[in-house]
Protein backbone atom coordinates (compact mmCIF):
# COMPACT_ATOMS: atom_id res chain seq x y z
CA UNK A 1 0.00 0.00 0.00
CA UNK A 2 2.81 2.45 0.88
CA UNK A 3 4.59 1.72 -2.40
CA UNK A 4 1.38 2.11 -4.41
CA UNK A 5 0.72 5.46 -2.73
CA UNK A 6 4.25 6.60 -3.49
CA UNK A 7 3.88 5.69 -7.16
CA UNK A 8 0.56 7.53 -7.37
CA UNK A 9 2.03 10.64 -5.79
CA UNK A 10 5.26 10.59 -7.82
CA UNK A 11 3.96 10.04 -11.36
CA UNK A 12 4.91 6.35 -11.29
CA UNK A 13 8.61 7.02 -10.60
CA UNK A 14 10.50 5.32 -7.78
CA UNK A 15 14.16 4.74 -6.92
CA UNK A 16 15.75 1.76 -5.21
CA UNK A 17 16.50 3.87 -2.13
CA UNK A 18 12.88 5.01 -1.93
CA UNK A 19 11.60 1.45 -2.28
CA UNK A 20 13.89 0.24 0.50
CA UNK A 21 12.80 3.15 2.72
CA UNK A 22 9.19 2.08 2.15
CA UNK A 23 9.94 -1.39 3.53
CA UNK A 24 10.74 -3.40 0.42
CA UNK A 25 13.74 -5.71 0.26
CA UNK A 26 16.37 -5.70 -2.45
CA UNK A 27 15.03 -9.03 -3.75
CA UNK A 28 11.52 -7.61 -4.04
CA UNK A 29 12.80 -4.69 -6.07
CA UNK A 30 14.75 -7.06 -8.32
CA UNK A 31 11.69 -9.26 -8.90
CA UNK A 32 9.51 -6.30 -9.90
CA UNK A 33 12.13 -5.25 -12.41
CA UNK A 34 12.65 -8.79 -13.69
CA UNK A 35 8.96 -9.36 -14.35
CA UNK A 36 8.51 -5.99 -16.06
CA UNK A 37 6.42 -4.27 -13.38
CA UNK A 38 9.08 -1.61 -12.98
CA UNK A 39 10.97 -0.40 -16.05
CA UNK A 40 14.50 0.94 -15.44
CA UNK A 41 15.27 4.32 -17.05
CA UNK A 42 18.53 4.99 -15.20
CA UNK A 43 20.56 3.17 -12.61
CA UNK A 44 18.20 2.46 -9.67
CA UNK A 45 15.46 4.68 -11.15
CA UNK A 46 12.27 3.04 -12.38
CA UNK A 47 8.88 3.85 -13.91
CA UNK A 48 5.95 1.65 -12.99
CA UNK A 49 4.57 -0.20 -16.02
CA UNK A 50 1.11 0.91 -14.89
CA UNK A 51 2.00 4.58 -15.44
CA UNK A 52 2.54 6.49 -18.67
CA UNK A 53 5.74 8.35 -19.38
CA UNK A 54 4.36 11.84 -18.80
CA UNK A 55 6.30 15.10 -18.78
CA UNK A 56 6.25 14.99 -14.98
CA UNK A 57 7.64 11.45 -15.02
CA UNK A 58 10.43 12.44 -17.43
CA UNK A 59 11.43 15.29 -15.16
CA UNK A 60 11.38 13.13 -12.03
CA UNK A 61 13.49 10.44 -13.71
CA UNK A 62 16.07 12.96 -14.96
CA UNK A 63 16.39 14.59 -11.55
CA UNK A 64 16.55 11.30 -9.67
CA UNK A 65 19.18 9.92 -12.04
CA UNK A 66 21.42 12.98 -12.00
CA UNK A 67 20.75 14.29 -8.50
CA UNK A 68 20.38 17.77 -9.90
CA UNK A 69 18.15 20.83 -9.87
CA UNK A 70 15.63 21.67 -12.58
CA UNK A 71 16.53 24.93 -14.31
CA UNK A 72 15.91 26.87 -17.52
CA UNK A 73 12.97 25.48 -19.55
CA UNK A 74 12.38 22.54 -17.17
CA UNK A 75 12.05 24.95 -14.26
CA UNK A 76 9.76 27.16 -16.34
CA UNK A 77 7.51 24.17 -16.97
CA UNK A 78 7.57 23.15 -13.32
CA UNK A 79 6.55 26.67 -12.26
CA UNK A 80 3.69 26.60 -14.78
CA UNK A 81 5.19 29.26 -17.04
CA UNK A 82 5.10 27.10 -20.19
CA UNK A 83 2.68 24.36 -21.21
CA UNK A 84 5.02 21.63 -22.45
CA UNK A 85 8.27 20.24 -21.12
CA UNK A 86 10.95 20.37 -23.81
CA UNK A 87 12.29 17.12 -25.25
CA UNK A 88 15.56 17.64 -23.37
CA UNK A 89 15.12 18.06 -19.63
CA UNK A 90 17.30 20.96 -18.50
CA UNK A 91 19.02 20.67 -15.14
CA UNK A 92 22.16 21.63 -13.28
CA UNK A 93 24.36 19.46 -11.09
CA UNK A 94 27.35 20.22 -8.84
CA UNK A 95 30.65 20.39 -10.70
CA UNK A 96 31.94 17.33 -8.87
CA UNK A 97 29.05 15.14 -10.06
CA UNK A 98 29.87 12.38 -12.54
CA UNK A 99 27.69 11.81 -15.59
CA UNK A 100 25.14 9.01 -15.53
CA UNK A 101 23.33 7.02 -18.19
CA UNK A 102 19.67 8.00 -18.43
CA UNK A 103 17.06 7.11 -21.02
CA UNK A 104 15.44 10.51 -20.66
CA UNK A 105 17.31 13.05 -22.82
CA UNK A 106 18.86 15.74 -20.66
CA UNK A 107 20.79 18.99 -21.07
CA UNK A 108 23.03 19.15 -18.02
CA UNK A 109 25.08 22.10 -16.83
CA UNK A 110 27.60 21.92 -14.01
CA UNK A 111 26.97 24.72 -11.57
CA UNK A 112 25.55 25.47 -8.16
CA UNK A 113 23.07 28.14 -7.09
CA UNK A 114 22.78 30.48 -4.11
CA UNK A 115 20.35 29.12 -1.53
CA UNK A 116 18.03 32.10 -2.13
CA UNK A 117 17.56 30.97 -5.74
CA UNK A 118 16.43 27.42 -4.95
CA UNK A 119 13.02 26.08 -4.03
CA UNK A 120 10.85 22.98 -4.39
CA UNK A 121 7.78 22.58 -6.56
CA UNK A 122 5.78 19.35 -6.28
CA UNK A 123 8.61 18.10 -4.10
CA UNK A 124 11.21 18.56 -6.85
CA UNK A 125 14.31 20.77 -6.49
CA UNK A 126 14.25 23.68 -8.91
CA UNK A 127 15.42 27.22 -9.39
CA UNK A 128 13.17 29.79 -7.75
CA UNK A 129 10.79 31.82 -9.91
CA UNK A 130 12.93 34.98 -10.34
CA UNK A 131 15.99 33.07 -11.56
CA UNK A 132 13.79 30.80 -13.67
CA UNK A 133 12.36 33.81 -15.49
CA UNK A 134 15.81 35.29 -16.06
CA UNK A 135 17.15 32.01 -17.43
CA UNK A 136 14.08 31.59 -19.63
CA UNK A 137 14.82 34.94 -21.27
CA UNK A 138 18.00 33.37 -22.66
CA UNK A 139 16.88 29.76 -23.04
CA UNK A 140 13.58 30.44 -24.82
CA UNK A 141 14.69 33.42 -26.90
CA UNK A 142 13.80 37.09 -26.81
CA UNK A 143 10.10 36.86 -27.70
CA UNK A 144 9.09 34.04 -25.38
CA UNK A 145 11.45 35.16 -22.63
CA UNK A 146 10.06 38.70 -22.58
CA UNK A 147 6.47 37.44 -22.74
CA UNK A 148 7.03 35.18 -19.74
CA UNK A 149 8.63 37.95 -17.70
CA UNK A 150 5.98 40.49 -18.66
CA UNK A 151 3.15 38.10 -17.75
CA UNK A 152 4.75 37.29 -14.41
CA UNK A 153 5.08 40.99 -13.61
CA UNK A 154 1.49 41.60 -14.70
CA UNK A 155 0.16 38.92 -12.36
CA UNK A 156 2.47 40.15 -9.59
CA UNK A 157 3.87 36.71 -8.87
CA UNK A 158 7.32 38.30 -9.04
CA UNK A 159 8.65 41.84 -8.65
CA UNK A 160 11.33 43.83 -10.44
CA UNK A 161 13.22 44.00 -7.15
CA UNK A 162 13.25 40.19 -6.83
CA UNK A 163 14.40 39.80 -10.43
CA UNK A 164 17.20 42.32 -9.95
CA UNK A 165 18.39 40.66 -6.72
CA UNK A 166 18.49 37.25 -8.40
CA UNK A 167 20.33 38.67 -11.41
CA UNK A 168 23.02 40.20 -9.23
CA UNK A 169 23.51 36.94 -7.32
CA UNK A 170 23.98 35.08 -10.61
CA UNK A 171 25.55 37.81 -12.73
CA UNK A 172 28.37 35.63 -14.00
CA UNK A 173 26.18 32.70 -15.03
CA UNK A 174 25.76 31.64 -18.64
CA UNK A 175 23.00 33.54 -20.45
CA UNK A 176 22.63 36.39 -17.97
CA UNK A 177 23.79 39.04 -20.45
CA UNK A 178 20.52 38.98 -22.39
CA UNK A 179 18.54 38.67 -19.17
CA UNK A 180 20.24 41.81 -17.85
CA UNK A 181 19.37 43.72 -21.01
CA UNK A 182 15.72 42.73 -20.82
CA UNK A 183 15.40 43.41 -17.10
CA UNK A 184 17.05 46.81 -17.42
CA UNK A 185 14.49 47.73 -20.07
CA UNK A 186 11.66 46.64 -17.79
CA UNK A 187 13.04 48.75 -14.95
CA UNK A 188 13.84 51.89 -16.90
CA UNK A 189 11.55 51.99 -19.93
CA UNK A 190 8.78 54.38 -18.92
CA UNK A 191 6.54 55.78 -21.65
CA UNK A 192 8.59 58.99 -21.79
CA UNK A 193 11.86 57.06 -22.15
CA UNK A 194 10.32 54.91 -24.89
CA UNK A 195 9.30 58.06 -26.76
CA UNK A 196 12.82 59.50 -26.42
CA UNK A 197 14.21 56.24 -27.75
CA UNK A 198 11.90 56.46 -30.78
CA UNK A 199 12.91 60.08 -31.41
CA UNK A 200 16.56 59.01 -31.46
CA UNK A 201 15.62 56.26 -33.92
CA UNK A 202 13.83 58.72 -36.26
CA UNK A 203 16.68 61.21 -36.20
CA UNK A 204 19.30 58.53 -36.75
CA UNK A 205 17.56 57.45 -39.96
CA UNK A 206 16.66 60.94 -41.16
CA UNK A 207 12.90 60.44 -40.98
CA UNK A 208 11.17 63.83 -40.91
CA UNK A 209 7.69 65.34 -41.04
CA UNK A 210 6.49 64.09 -37.67
CA UNK A 211 5.17 65.79 -34.57
CA UNK A 212 4.69 64.46 -31.04
CA UNK A 213 1.74 64.36 -28.68
CA UNK A 214 -0.98 65.38 -31.14
CA UNK A 215 -4.65 65.24 -30.21
CA UNK A 216 -6.90 63.59 -32.80
CA UNK A 217 -10.59 63.12 -32.07
CA UNK A 218 -10.11 63.57 -28.34
CA UNK A 219 -7.23 61.10 -28.19
CA UNK A 220 -3.57 61.94 -27.72
CA UNK A 221 -1.30 60.28 -30.25
CA UNK A 222 2.38 59.56 -29.63
CA UNK A 223 3.72 60.46 -33.10
CA UNK A 224 1.86 61.86 -36.09
CA UNK A 225 2.80 62.53 -39.72
CA UNK A 226 0.03 65.03 -40.58
CA UNK A 227 0.74 65.27 -44.31
CA UNK A 228 0.70 61.51 -44.81
CA UNK A 229 -1.99 60.92 -42.14
CA UNK A 230 0.09 58.30 -40.34
CA UNK A 231 -0.08 57.73 -36.60
CA UNK A 232 2.45 55.75 -34.57
CA UNK A 233 1.60 54.44 -31.10
CA UNK A 234 4.34 53.07 -28.87
CA UNK A 235 3.67 50.16 -26.54
CA UNK A 236 5.94 49.34 -23.63
CA UNK A 237 5.70 46.47 -21.17
CA UNK A 238 2.17 45.18 -20.60
CA UNK A 239 2.61 45.17 -16.82
CA UNK A 240 2.75 48.98 -16.94
CA UNK A 241 -0.79 49.10 -18.37
CA UNK A 242 -4.24 48.37 -17.00
CA UNK A 243 -6.72 46.27 -18.97
CA UNK A 244 -8.95 49.33 -19.47
CA UNK A 245 -5.99 51.17 -21.02
CA UNK A 246 -5.45 48.24 -23.38
CA UNK A 247 -9.12 48.32 -24.46
CA UNK A 248 -8.91 52.08 -25.07
CA UNK A 249 -5.87 51.55 -27.29
CA UNK A 250 -7.82 49.04 -29.40
CA UNK A 251 -10.74 51.44 -29.76
CA UNK A 252 -8.39 54.24 -30.75
CA UNK A 253 -6.78 52.15 -33.48
CA UNK A 254 -10.16 51.28 -34.97
CA UNK A 255 -11.36 54.89 -34.83
CA UNK A 256 -8.24 56.20 -36.58
CA UNK A 257 -8.52 53.68 -39.40
CA UNK A 258 -12.17 54.60 -39.97
CA UNK A 259 -11.15 58.28 -40.32
CA UNK A 260 -8.58 57.60 -43.04
CA UNK A 261 -5.47 57.50 -40.87
CA UNK A 262 -2.89 54.71 -41.05
CA UNK A 263 -2.30 53.55 -37.45
CA UNK A 264 1.00 51.82 -36.76
CA UNK A 265 1.88 50.23 -33.43
CA UNK A 266 5.48 49.60 -32.40
CA UNK A 267 6.52 47.81 -29.25
CA UNK A 268 9.65 48.52 -27.22
CA UNK A 269 10.72 44.93 -27.91
CA UNK A 270 10.68 45.48 -31.64
CA UNK A 271 12.42 48.86 -31.31
CA UNK A 272 15.11 47.30 -29.13
CA UNK A 273 15.71 44.02 -30.93
CA UNK A 274 14.38 44.47 -34.51
CA UNK A 275 14.64 48.19 -35.34
CA UNK A 276 15.39 47.42 -38.99
CA UNK A 277 11.88 45.95 -39.41
CA UNK A 278 10.35 49.19 -38.09
CA UNK A 279 12.50 51.21 -40.47
CA UNK A 280 11.35 49.14 -43.45
CA UNK A 281 7.66 49.31 -42.54
CA UNK A 282 7.59 53.00 -41.65
CA UNK A 283 9.61 54.05 -44.70
CA UNK A 284 7.40 51.99 -47.00
CA UNK A 285 4.21 53.38 -45.48
CA UNK A 286 5.44 56.96 -45.79
CA UNK A 287 6.43 56.39 -49.40
CA UNK A 288 3.07 54.84 -50.31
CA UNK A 289 1.09 57.64 -48.66
CA UNK A 290 3.19 60.29 -50.41
CA UNK A 291 2.60 58.63 -53.77
CA UNK A 292 -1.14 58.39 -53.09
CA UNK A 293 -1.29 62.08 -52.21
Amino acid sequence: MRVARHLAEHDGVITTDEALALGMSGDQVHRRVACGLWVPHARSVFLSAEHRMTDAARLRIALAANGGVADRSAAAWLHGLIDDLHDEVTLSVPRSTHGVACRVPTAVRRRTFPAEDLTRVRGLPTTALPLTLLAAASELGVDDGISLMDRALQTRCVTLKELRASLERNSGAYGMRLARRILTAAEDLSESELERKFVRFLRKHGIVGWTQQVWIGGRRMDFVWPAERIVVSLHGWAFHKSHSRWETDQETTSALASQGWVPLIYTWKRLEFRPESILRELSHTLEQRQIAA
